[in-house]
């Protein structure tokens, strides 16, 4: 697929022009390290709270949504929040702590709708202010250069359909240093609803010379070739067709979804016994980090999405809900394997 290549930000080469859009709740290291395995170039972290970080500079409560594998790289870690002062110092405790410093870059969250997130004047809030959006990118940059890591920012098209302002933000966060930006195709207003506006996607790439990654509505290898050919992005960034789907980014690369016995034809879909393999690693994964009893429950909304669109999904994603133990997923996703 031709218009997989590699992609340049700042002077970090990925090796190619896919990426693993952050969402709270689904990329976690495991995850991340999952979809990096099945082909996607770059991964990002769940977003975490910069005056979170300020308020726990030892990261005792946030570093488990931060953290990386140097083996993991290139991941960029991501930020939210309202006051640049906040990501001044939020950046320098990430980039002078040992682990979290090997991060490919960092990534501003201008673009999350989630209102707890939104009322703090973070995410999608920021669109209605360039100007402070502005202001936190440049002081992000500033801050993130003395270490040599350049940084992104992940905006809408705008707040609503009175202020699609997207344009106006890309080339103010391009005029201030950032290094490449992600566009979801839609305001704060749609939140994930309704059609992704892939033409405001191709005016912002148009109007900044920096990569731009397009987000919203790619689902498959078909509709991300759609993207390219439509919006002329640099890459796409994929983010709930991912969800529970890690081998949707294999289906990119004809070899490696051949190897996994893959194909177009299932959607790039494993055969359920391979697809339960995956899921008790991911979950091991997690046991390793957080402990059975914490990373089986937080498993949970994970396995849902694993089990979407299979037969009699809807009775074993509720038999998953109430899994309490390892040995208790591992009996029901048996059950489902055999369904």
């Amino acid at each position: 697929m031709t218009y997989i290549k590699p992609i340049k930000i700042a002077d970090i080469v990925l090796e190619n022009n896919l990426a693993l859009a952050p969402m709270a709740g689904t990329t976690d290291l495991v995850y991340r390290s999952i979809c990096r395995e099945m082909g996607a170039g770059l991964t990002v972290t769940e977003l975490v709270s910069a005056r979170g970080i300020v308020y726990d500079p030892d990261l005792r409560k946030t570093y488990r949504y931060i953290e990386i594998s140097p083996e993991e790289y290139p991941v960029a870690i991501q930020l939210f929040g309202s006051e640049p002062e906040d990501f001044n110092k939020a950046v320098r405790i990430v980039l002078n702590h040992p682990i979290l410093s090997s991060c490919a870059m960092i990534d501003i969250n201008m673009g999350c709708p989630v209102a707890k997130v939104v009322k703090q004047g973070a995410g999608s809030a920021l669109m209605i202010d360039p100007t402070r959006a502005g202001k936190i990118a440049e002081i992000c940059v500033k801050t993130a250069s003395e270490f040599g890591k350049p940084v992104t920012a992940k905006i809408r098209t705008g707040w609503d359909e009175h202020r699609v302002n997207g344009v106006e933000v890309a080339k103010v966060l391009e005029s201030v240093g950032i290094a490449a930006i992600t566009v979801h195709g839609r305001t704060r207003k749609q939140m994930y609803s309704g059609q992704a506006d892939w033409e405001i996607i191709a005016r912002i790439k148009q109007e900044v010379g920096i990569p731009v990654y397009g987000n919203g509505d790619v689902t498959s290898p078909e509709s991300a070739k759609k993207m390219f050919d439509m919006t002329g992005v640099d890459g796409v960034m994929i983010g709930r067709a991912a969800q529970g789907n890690p081998w949707l980014f294999a289906g990119f690369f004809p070899e490696k979804a051949e190897n996994l016995g893959l194909n177009a034809d299932n959607n790039y879909m494993p055969a359920k016994v391979d697809k339960v393999r995956l899921i008790l690693r991911h979950l091991d994964g997690l046991i390793s980090r957080l402990g059975e009893s914490t990373a089986v429950r937080e498993m949970r909304p994970q396995m849902s999405a694993y089990l979407k669109n299979s037969r009699d999904a809807a009775r074993f994603r509720q038999l998953l809900m109430r899994a309490d133990s390892r040995v208790e997923v591992a009996t029901i996703l048996g059950e489902w394997c055999i369904d």
